[in-house]
């Protein structure tokens, strides 16, 4: 039977999937922060938009 190559590290598709998760999970958690720190930033214009138009 041939052997697998010593040099590759050969991983399964939940350990690829966990690793992508993981990820996934990070940005998206920084793209959060950011957003909110925009809306933070420019809270006046946001509050004059809403204001305008839905009140």
């Amino acid at each position: 039977m041939p052997r697998q190559s010593t040099r590759h590290k050969y991983k399964s598709r939940r350990e690829r999937n966990a690793e992508v998760s993981k990820k996934a999970k990070t940005i998206l958690l920084f793209a959060l922060i950011l957003f909110v720190l925009l809306l933070l930033r420019n809270w006046r214009d946001h509050y004059a938009y809403l204001k305008t138009f839905f009140m």
